[in-house]
């Protein structure tokens, strides 16, 4: 039985590609974050780096040399009015950290005897004259070491020289700034993003599960709808195509009056419109017939139904007629069961056949065709027996056809072989051309020393050869008898 292949549920298929969106929602968010950071890195320390510049250039040295001799240990400078050198200093700072936006403010440091960093000004709202080194400061020394961001730094650090008149350093300004300070612009850039993705996801569901996936799930239901059309045709064509097998005569009918036979039948389709036909008399007498319906597929079969049904109506109880009689009975009763008199649908459908009546005990054969011949194989010969230009059926051929009767006198070990044309019209070989009948007639002819079986066998491969990957053009069928 045919089985459906089941449509993909419309669900996961919008959820496949919501997911595919979010991913690459987050990768470009990905993107622009880490690159986001790195700027943001990078110019905190140019910030950094301005705003010590800035005010080191506004530092006067000696002043910072003035002070630390002025007050010569903590606690002796309280507040930034106490001296206006120290204010002025103050001012210089904090005017350059709040010009570049610094949240930490910058001071100016010197070393002591021992080494150790010493502040003498601040850009702070407090005082911090000889006071240690802010803990962000000593963190940033610590960690960093250096002046160059890095995106694993906790701490940025820039600091520039304090000269005096002599042009000696004296002090250095230094700026600090953490991490999380650094990285606020791209933490805000991200945000933006985040919040834009949200809008995006958000409107791309709505659309999704809202109006395509209304359309996806009736597209859904229609396909579905489609494929147990689709199926039911395919089982009703599978169980026609038993039907039609079962019709159809076996193998060992024909050789239980033939000496030996081989059938080749195969349809394009499931179903058939050739037909092959065998009817016992007697031990002596029997009939023999191959068939081509016009069309394929169910057409063809529904045809080929009605060219079977004749064969066993017809046939049988007129033995006494001649195979060309009998032809001409086939085709006035296929007119009258399709209607075919007044013109109708139906006009141009009908069968061509090749129909024989061999006598065992007369060695004779008595063949009539309607466009169909007899290959007959006898004295290492091939001989073509043509049947007539006339269909068995159809409204374009005069309706009182006459068929002729063609006599052969056989000798024992004799074959013959009756076929539809979807052999020699099948297209292949090297040209794309058709297998014509003279190929067959020499095929058959450079392998009469086979047995019929061998025979079958070698007009099945150089069918497949010839054929190759191309579409089987029409159903064969294809008949061979040792009479």
């Amino acid at each position: 039985m045919f089985k459906v292949t089941s449509f993909p549920d419309s669900r996961k298929v919008l959820l496949a590609i919501y997911a595919v969106l979010t991913l690459v929602c987050a990768l470009v968010i990905t993107k622009a974050h880490l690159d986001a950071r790195s700027r943001s890195m990078e110019h905190a320390q140019l910030r950094l780096e301005d705003a010590t510049q800035l005010a080191a250039a506004q530092v006067n040295g000696d002043h910072v040399t003035l002070l630390l001799s002025k007050y010569p240990r903590e606690g002796l400078l309280t507040r930034h009015t106490q001296d206006p050198w120290y204010y002025v200093m103050h001012e210089k700072l904090r005017r350059a950290g709040e010009r570049l936006r610094l949240r930490d403010p910058l001071v100016v440091i010197v070393h002591d005897d021992k080494g150790a960093p010493l502040c003498v000004a601040s850009g702070a709202a407090t005082s911090a004259f000889r006071t240690p080194v802010p803990e962000l400061l000593r963190k940033g020394r610590e960690v960093t070491g250096d002046a160059q961001p890095h995106l694993d730094r906790q701490v940025l650090i820039a600091k520039a020289e304090v000269r005096n008149a002599a042009e000696e350093v004296t002090a250095h300004v230094v700026g600090g700034m953490t991490r999380a300070e650094a990285m606020q612009p791209a933490m805000e850039m991200l945000q933006q993003h985040l919040l834009w993705a949200l809008l995006i996801l958000g409107a791309a569901g709505l659309l999704l599960f809202g109006s395509v996936g209304r359309w996806l799930s009736r597209s859904e239901q229609a396909h579905h709808a489609l494929y147990q059309r689709h199926a039911q045709v395919e089982d009703g064509l599978a169980y026609a195509a038993k039907l039609q097998r079962a019709m159809a005569p076996a193998t060992e009918e024909y050789r239980s009056f033939f000496q030996d036979a081989f059938i080749m039948d195969r349809p394009k389709q499931l179903v058939s419109g050739d037909i092959h036909w065998v009817h016992r008399v007697n031990d002596d007498v029997g009939y023999v017939a191959a068939a081509d319906c016009t069309g394929h597929g169910i057409p063809g079969a529904m045809v080929a139904a009605i060219g079977h049904a004749l064969l066993n109506e017809v046939i049988p109880h007129n033995i006494h007629l001649d195979p060309a009689e009998m032809l001409t009975m086939l085709n006035a009763r296929m007119v009258a069961t399709l209607h075919q008199k007044g013109g109708k649908r139906g006009a141009g459908d009908g069968m061509d056949i090749a129909l024989c009546r061999v006598d065992k005990a007369r060695r004779e054969i008595l063949f009539a065709g309607a466009h169909r011949p007899l290959y007959w194989s006898h004295e290492g010969r091939i001989s073509v027996i043509n049947g007539d230009r006339r269909p068995i059926g159809g409204t374009h051929h005069d309706p009182e056809r006459r068929y002729t009767v063609h006599r052969i006198a056989y000798s024992p070990g004799d074959r013959i072989y009756l076929f539809s044309d979807g052999y020699v019209d099948q297209f292949g070989g090297p040209r794309k051309e058709r297998f014509q009948s003279t190929r067959l007639q020499e095929l058959l002819h450079a392998n009469q020393h086979l047995t019929l079986q061998q025979q079958h066998d070698l007009l099945v491969r150089a069918f497949n050869d010839w054929k190759g990957g191309a579409e089987q053009v029409d159903d064969v069928c294809l008949i061979g008898l040792a009479v």
